[in-house]
């Protein structure tokens, strides 16, 4: 019984470790998504007007 309720607190801590990670996790996945789209989108091209200005 002892065994037991040991072995579901270690799993408990475990898990509750990982999802503390996630957050962290999912932050710099997209902190690197968006620097990829950043330097890999086109230039925007320059609007010409109509009366040069």
């Amino acid at each position: 019984m002892l065994s037991r309720t040991a072995d579901h607190l270690f799993w408990m801590s475990r898990y509750t470790e990982r999802a503390g990670d996630m957050p962290q996790a999912f932050a710099g996945l997209t902190h690197q998504l968006r620097k990829a789209l950043v330097t890999s989108s086109p230039k925007p091209a320059k609007r010409v007007s109509a009366f040069g200005v």
